[in-house]
């Protein structure tokens, strides 16, 4: 089982590493080639095209060798630790193809004088950010989320009244099989904290970081670049709006996982069948957004929008290390949208953001580190 499991998600991880990285320009920003900004009439620019052909006979020779050696040795070493230190390793190296372009591309865009073209302005509207009026709000409100706190409530009046019924030795933890391999004493502070409110912390912590996400997903700065005012800002609304719709149907479906875990416990269901089900609607709600995703682009890029306005360019690539890191240090936002791929990327010459990137990977390392010393 635990095989099957860790199988099954690095090669989920490896096919959207892979196409991500084959169809990199496809699931950029706005006038974003290789990570470059290039002026949006010439997107199709026949050395571009040249360019993008070359690439992708790269990619392919590149990188498919790479994960069939990563998938391969997950599979005859299924270790969680081994597997946690592969995906960081996949996700770098399903990269460097892209770097490589990036530098290409900006020799391309110096030869053609590009950097000279447009008007370089800077526009900004923050009816996109934090609109004026009800009707232009964009996404799922706070109170909404807030609604999710009946889940835990109900998870905690349940434990409650079902308290006595529970064996004196219950479970805290189970292995990939789905057998329990730890247990706890249910009289005492400390049954009584396992069994009743540690799952329900669990539960607020969740819909409390999911709420800030949808936070960051409707207040995050929008790129005002490579396209008219119009269009623009109409796409970024229906952006967002997807994006904080998405974040809460996931926030609803996580916070039912635990409350089922927990019923696991209460009322002896199958935690392998829990899990199964839960994760697999988990897993089609994740597949369904990365394919509406690909439909609308990035920032809402591929949403037709008719509009006679003058297009905006503002040549801003000093900004970006290697065409994907934003760092800026005259730029008090912490969160931007990704110049390539889909989402939300972090300002590194912001402290606070250079803190929420680099504290993740060190807690990573750490465990990894943990896991392997353990055998795990």
């Amino acid at each position: 089982m635990e095989r099957i499991i860790v199988c099954s998600m690095i090669i989920f991880i490896s096919l959207i590493s892979f196409f991500s990285g084959l169809y990199v320009n496809k699931l950029s920003n706005n006038g974003i080639i290789f990570g470059v900004r290039v002026p949006k009439e010439y997107e199709k620019d026949n050395d571009i095209i040249k360019l993008e052909k070359k690439y992708k006979k790269f990619y392919l020779i590149f990188s498919i060798p790479v994960i069939l050696i990563i998938n391969v040795i997950v599979f005859f070493y299924p270790k969680v630790s081994l597997f946690t230190l592969l995906v960081l390793m996949l996700l770098v190296i399903t990269n460097i193809p892209i770097f490589m372009y990036w530098k290409k591309m900006t020799r391309l865009k110096e030869e053609k004088g590009w950097r000279k073209l447009g008007k370089n302005v800077v526009v900004v509207d923050t009816s996109i950010r934090k609109p004026k009026k009800n009707d232009d709000f964009v996404g799922v409100r706070s109170k909404s989320y807030l609604l999710l706190l009946i889940i835990p409530a109900i998870t905690l009046i349940l434990t409650l009244l079902s308290y006595k019924e529970v064996p004196e030795l219950f479970p805290i933890h189970y292995n990939a099989q789905g057998i329990a391999d730890s247990f706890v004493e249910k009289s005492g502070f400390q049954g009584f904290f396992y069994l009743a409110l540690f799952p329900v912390l669990i539960q607020v912590g969740m819909i409390l970081f999911l709420l800030a996400m949808n936070k960051f997903a409707i207040n995050g700065k929008s790129e005002i670049n490579s396209g008219t005012l119009e269009e623009i800002k109409k796409q970024r609304r229906i952006f967002k709006r997807f994006n904080s719709i998405f974040l809460f149907i996931i926030a609803l479906e996580i916070i039912i996982l635990f409350a089922l875990m927990q019923f696991c416990t209460l009322y002896g269901w199958s935690i392998n069948k829990v899990n199964i089900i839960s994760l697999t609607v988990i897993f089609i709600t994740v597949i369904v957004f990365l394919v509406i995703s690909y439909k609308i682009g990035q920032g809402g890029k591929n949403i037709k929008i008719k509009s006679n306005d003058e297009e905006i360019y503002r040549d801003d690539d000093k900004c970006w290390v290697l065409g994907s890191f934003y760092y800026n240090k005259n730029d008090p936002s912490i969160f931007i949208e990704k110049r390539i791929g889909i989402g939300w990327d972090i300002n590194l010459g912001n402290p606070i953001g250079m803190i929420i990137m680099v504290l993740p990977i060190i807690l990573i390392l750490i465990v990894i580190i943990y896991l392997a010393i353990r055998g795990i």
